[in-house]
């Protein structure tokens, strides 16, 4: 494992930081209208453990306030799972944080168009998902919510589950060229499309014509972060960094926000990674932490760190 700083202006350094998470208030920027996301501590990352929520090695506590959603409505606590990908929204101070939102953000929901003969690769909306191991009882033709996180064009799924819903979901990064609006690799087509940003996060429901290689969205929101916790002053993210044009030259895929232009990420860009730090209209890490790719190590280095 390795926490560094990120400053251009600081040296990498290796080795287990114990302040992941620093007290540290901001002032905030116009930028953050752009970026679409409002909120108190906003989370991202994979659902580790229970007993509470472990989540990108953070420990949340929940109460009957708490708000339990996913790409289609309202769900119970009782239904989220290990592996699940959440969007979390959370007040108070780093060693007593309270979730007042948590949303299942499923990357993908609709139907497997193909596999691969070892089950370690799912296509689903015309995208594929790399699995670490087969989904049980999974084929082609079967509908399936994907969690997990973008890693370029695919998602690295960490939980694929069946569902019921008839209607196919895209969630992730906007990217807009030449007119033309893609979620992941997805073209787009459908209402509210002109009004997207690029490189925004947005999540659009409604179907995926394979035929015409694209998702025609019914319904679109595009926020990530509803303001369930108040003003945003810090992000723990966990994900892959996809390149970008401008500065600082990546992205976390899938995030829907832009990083600070100061700083240093080239030795991440092939790497999973806990990025923690504040968001100022752009996210200033100042930590990472480099994740095995296994979910048993990941599991245990997250549960140590949410108890540091």
């Amino acid at each position: 494992m390795t926490t560094s700083k990120l400053s251009r202006r600081t040296a990498l350094v290796a080795g287990l930081s114990t302040v992941l998470f620093p007290h540290v208030a901001w002032p905030q920027s116009t930028e953050r209208d752009v970026e679409g996301g409002i909120g108190g501590t906003g989370i991202v990352g994979i659902l580790t453990d229970f007993g509470s929520l472990i989540v990108s090695g953070n420990l949340l506590q929940t109460d009957g306030s708490t708000r339990f959603s996913d790409g289609f409505g309202q769900i119970n606590e009782s239904d989220l799972k290990i592996g699940d990908s959440l969007t979390i929204e959370a007040a108070g101070p780093p060693e007593a944080l309270l979730a007042k939102r948590v949303h299942v953000t499923h990357p993908l929901v609709g139907k497997v168009s193909a596999q691969s003969q070892d089950g370690l690769e799912l296509v689903v909306n015309g995208v594929t998902c790399r699995l670490e191991n087969p989904a049980a009882d999974i084929g082609v033709g079967d509908r399936v919510a994907v969690s997990g996180l973008w890693r370029g064009r695919m998602v690295i799924a960490s939980r694929v589950s069946r569902t019921r819903s008839p209607r196919d979901l895209i969630s992730g990064d906007v990217q807009i060229s030449f007119g033309r609006v893609r979620i992941g690799p997805v073209n787009m087509r459908g209402p509210g499309m002109s009004g997207l940003v690029d490189g925004s996060f947005a999540t659009a429901i409604g179907r995926f014509e394979p035929t015409q290689a694209r998702f025609v969205a019914e319904s679109l929101t595009a926020t990530r972060f509803v303001g369930a916790a108040g003003a945003l002053a810090q992000l723990s993210i966990e994900g892959y960094l996809d390149p970008v044009a401008a500065a600082p030259g990546y992205r976390v895929a899938g995030l829907g926000h832009s990083f600070a232009r100061n700083l240093q990420l080239d030795r991440y860009e092939d790497t999973r990674v806990l990025f923690n730090g504040p968001y100022t209209g752009r996210f200033a890490a100042n930590r990472a932490v480099v994740l095995p790719e296994r979910f048993q190590a990941r599991r245990s280095l997250l549960a140590t760190l949410s108890k540091s």
